[in-house]
C-alpha cells in the first residue's frame, strides 16, 4: 500500500494569495488615512447646558394681557447660538406644547408663548449668567401647574436641557 500524500494536495494558486495580501493593505491605507486626515471627526456634539428654573411669581406682572410664567437663567455650560436651538414649553397639567423659535430682537415666538432674552453683549447667544423670560399671552396656564421647559439643539436633534418648575 503506497499512500498518495502528495497527489492529493489542494492550495491557493500564489496570484490569489498576491490579490487578497493587496487588497487587504489597500483596506488598512484607507482607515489610516482617515484618521490622519481627520476624516471621523467631522461629527457635530451638541452642547452642554444647565438652567436654573424659577417662577415669575415674584416677577409677576401684566402688561397687554402678557404674563411672566417662568424665568430661566443659563448658569453652566456652553454659551448658546439663538439659531440652533428650539424652546419647548409643556403644561403637563394639560399635555399642551408650546415651541418658541428665535425671531431675532432678543425674542423666541411662538403660539400664545414667547419668551425674551436679556441679551447683554447683543450677540444673538445665550451666554452663562442670562434670562430667558417666558410670557404666555391667551394660554390657560394657571398657578399650581408644573411646566416642563426643554431646550433643543436644532442640528443635532438633541434634548440639551429638560427640567421642570411648578408655576404658584
Amino acid at each position: 500500500m503506497r499512500v498518495r500524500l502528495l497527489r492529493d494536495k489542494k492550495g491557493v494558486s500564489p496570484v490569489i494569495g498576491v490579490i487578497l495580501m493587496v487588497a487587504i493593505t489597500v483596506i488598512l491605507a484607507a482607515v489610516i488615512a482617515s484618521f490622519v486626515f481627520g476624516m471621523g471627526s467631522k461629527v457635530k456634539s451638541a452642547p452642554q447646558a444647565q438652567f436654573m428654573l424659577e417662577d415669575a411669581s415674584n416677577a409677576l406682572t401684566e402688561t397687554n394681557n402678557h404674563e411672566k410664567v417662568l424665568l430661566a437663567t443659563l448658569y453652566g455650560g456652553e454659551d448658546l447660538r439663538c439659531n440652533d436651538i428650539r424652546i419647548q414649553v409643556v403644561d403637563t397639567t394639560n399635555d399642551q406644547t408650546y415651541t418658541l423659535t428665535w425671531s431675532g430682537n432678543d425674542v423666541f415666538n411662538g403660539s400664545n408663548i414667547n419668551a425674551t432674552l436679556n441679551d447683554a453683549n447683543d450677540d444673538d447667544m445665550i451666554n452663562v449668567g442670562e434670562t430667558l423670560t417666558v410670557w404666555e399671552n391667551g394660554t390657560n396656564i394657571n398657578s399650581g401647574v408644573t411646566i416642563e421647559f426643554r431646550v433643543i439643539h436644532i442640528p443635532t436633534g438633541t434634548v440639551i436641557y429638560d427640567g421642570r418648575v411648578l408655576v404658584n
